[in-house]
């Protein structure tokens, strides 16, 4: 009876020990099927036709390397840069901006999951927080941008604007 009860604690506790944390891990979920922390959207968003602009807060992003990686992945698209940049961005949007906002999930549905959080502002809220130099990443169409004379943040701070042109897909 004592070694019986020896056993059954002896297994419990290694299960503890090492049966739940490979029950949490990424590999366990790779097996599975299921997603792990650097997969990627389910299904990457086609990116809408238009111009948009792109203000990249450089004073967050101190690493040379990483930085030149985001400008290259928001303006012409490349990705294949960011499978070594493992920061975060906060993207914000104006609230009343479709288009951007389009634009920004797009973005979004091409990185790995979680690494991009997007959220939206009233414009003028944002902008006057841009101003400041309080953000990381702003997504704006060129519409917008131009109404509420968006190009001043890039000259205001230590800020990267990048112009984004979309040319729409013809149908065959």
């Amino acid at each position: 009876m004592r070694v019986l009860r020896h056993v059954i604690v002896t297994a419990a506790a290694l299960f503890l020990m090492l049966g739940l944390p490979f029950l949490n891990s990424d590999y366990y979920k790779r097996l599975r099927g299921g997603t792990d922390a650097v997969s990627s959207a389910s299904t990457a968003l086609d990116k809408p036709s238009g111009e948009y602009v792109v203000f990249i807060n450089r004073s967050l992003h101190t690493n040379s390397a990483n930085l030149a990686a985001w400008e290259g992945f928001f303006a012409e698209g490349r990705d294949e840069e960011l499978y070594t940049v493992f920061e975060d961005l906060s993207c914000t949007v104006a609230d009343n901006d479709a288009a951007g906002l389009e634009m920004a999930k797009s973005f979004q549905s091409i990185l790995p999951e979680n690494q991009m959080k997007v959220s939206t502002e009233n414009v003028m809220l944002m902008l006057s927080k841009a101003e400041n130099g309080r953000f990381d990443v702003i997504v704006m169409s060129k519409e917008i941008a131009d109404m509420f004379g968006a190009e001043r943040i890039a000259a205001m701070t230590d800020a990267d604007m990048l112009t984004v042109k979309q040319a729409e897909e013809e149908e065959a």
